[in-house]
């Protein structure tokens, strides 16, 4: 019997594997920090490389992930479609999924200051599964969720969280 991996480390692994660039950002950077919450979905910041793309279409077509909306995977790989995603439908993610199992999901930040040229001198060196992965630093993981215009409550509790992690670092 072959033992199935949590899904969130199935995700890195399989990004690892195929050797996507990403920064782990959003809840699970906060858990990597110490942050003591449940969180779902991956969100990364992807460097937006055409063959880091491939690579990482690739990662999603072995995980069977899909765009949840009804939009090309491909679309990733056109720069004029994703700024069009951002300016005329304020889309901040582009979000693959498992509609069998929704709950394994990753975002795809789209934004310039989620960026992964923006975030990869804020980022810090984790392990999962043995392999190294970059994690966006908890100082600017706290100035990132800062930054959010209508907070969710999880933000609020993750700021609060950061702030305790980062004054007991200092």
């Amino acid at each position: 019997m072959v033992e199935q991996k949590p899904y969130l480390i199935e995700i890195i692994t399989t990004l690892k594997e195929h050797g996507v660039a990403f920064i782990v950002c959003g809840g699970v950077a906060a858990v990597f920090h110490g942050v003591e919450r449940m969180t779902m979905d991956l969100d990364i910041s992807l460097d937006m490389t055409e063959e880091n793309v491939k690579r990482f279409l690739g990662a999603m077509h072995d995980l069977r992930l899909v765009p949840r909306a009804p939009v090309k995977a491909e679309s990733l790989l056109d720069a004029e479609a994703l700024k069009n995603m951002v300016v005329q439908k304020n889309a901040l993610v582009f979000t693959f999924w498992d509609p069998e199992s929704p709950y394994r999901q990753i975002d795809v930040f789209l934004t310039e200051d989620h960026a992964f040229q923006a975030l990869a001198d804020h980022s810090v060196e984790a392990r999962v599964d043995g392999l190294p992965v970059k994690v966006l630093s908890c100082e600017k993981l706290l100035a990132l969720k800062k930054a959010i215009p209508r907070p969710r409550d999880k933000d609020r509790l993750d700021m609060e969280a950061l702030k305790r992690i980062l004054e007991e670092k200092a």
